[in-house]
């Protein structure tokens, strides 16, 4: 397939550059610049985010993420495309703590601004009437990897504690498998119309997850925060007391999502995808940690 790339930094995408991807310098909040960069593809994979943090403009964020796509849409049907991926999130699920999350699992509005903004997103989607892919990824290391990677090595090394337990459950998605699902949903007739969880078919908790990347920064153990502690901070009393003390502060209280999601009691399911698909994920946790180090090794990510 020819590849041609959105970027808003295009020295940043010069790696995408030699290896054929022609690049486009664009933003989603230019319509006109999206639909000059939609023109002449067949399919399209909406996967820019903007999560601005703590730090980042509310109202930036609802509109890059929601508008934002609501420009891609617009392109899209201009130029009659065949079809369009949008990967959004297994963070559209919410609150929800049943066992196994599937996708046909309600994902109302939880009142946070990154949830609502993908939920929104995902019915802007489907109320388009074009030919659409929903793809909800869910804990994405690897290679390149931003959130699930290379922060969790800076966490360890400014000294991260882990909270009491740490048992909240991680469904991991090596970047290569996420891949692999993705061509499935650009390639297959069957995906049009559907939404899937695109992860790997098995769990670790926090405190796995974390002490595997420790062990790569040549650590066999992490400091933690006791469990004591932990229930007062997630229990009622300590929540208003968090709340008070930030408000103190002129900071504002993470929301309960935010809260909850470290300690996350769900495996997300991939039956949809492995009987609509025939996805199956390749590279196991081991062999996909064993990369992601290499590739850490050769970055220089992992000096103290």
């Amino acid at each position: 397939m020819q590849v041609r790339g959105i970027v808003r930094r295009p020295k940043a995408a010069k790696w995408l550059e030699e290896k054929g991807v022609e690049i486009v310098t664009g933003d989603l909040l230019d319509a006109s610049t999206i639909k000059s960069a939609v023109e002449g593809c067949s399919i399209v994979v909406h996967a820019a985010v903007y999560n601005g943090g703590a730090a980042g403009s509310k109202e930036l964020e609802w509109r890059t993420n929601v508008e934002g796509t609501t420009n891609v849409l617009a392109a899209c049907k201009a130029c009659d495309i065949e079809r369009i991926v949008y990967i959004s999130s297994i963070a559209v699920y919410g609150i929800n703590t049943a066992p196994l999350l599937d996708e046909g699992m309600p994902t109302p509005p939880v009142g946070e601004l990154y949830p609502d903004c993908k939920i929104t997103a995902e019915t802007t989607v489907r109320a388009s009437h074009l030919p659409y892919v929903i793809v909800r990824p869910a804990y994405t290391y690897g290679p390149r990897g931003g959130a699930w990677t290379v922060s969790i090595v800076n966490q360890i090394l400014r000294g991260s504690k882990l909270l009491g337990r740490d048992d909240g459950i991680i469904t991991p998605g090596y970047i290569d498998n996420v891949i692999d699902g993705l061509f499935l949903t650009i390639t297959k007739n069957a995906a049009i119309g559907c939404t899937f969880n695109i992860c790997d078919d098995y769990t670790v908790t926090y405190r796995e997850f974390f002490l595997a990347y420790a062990r790569i920064l040549g650590l066999n153990s992490m400091p933690t925060t006791p469990q004591w502690i932990v229930t007062l901070r997630r229990s009622e009393t300590g929540w208003w007391l968090r709340k008070r003390i930030r408000k103190m502060r002129g900071r504002e209280q993470p929301g309960k999502w935010s809260s909850q999601f470290r300690f996350n009691p769900s495996q997300y399911s991939i039956e949809h995808a492995k009987d609509t698909l025939g996805y199956s994920p390749k590279v196991d946790f081991f062999e996909g940690l064993r990369r992601t180090e290499d590739w850490l090794r050769e970055n220089n990510f992992l000096n103290s």
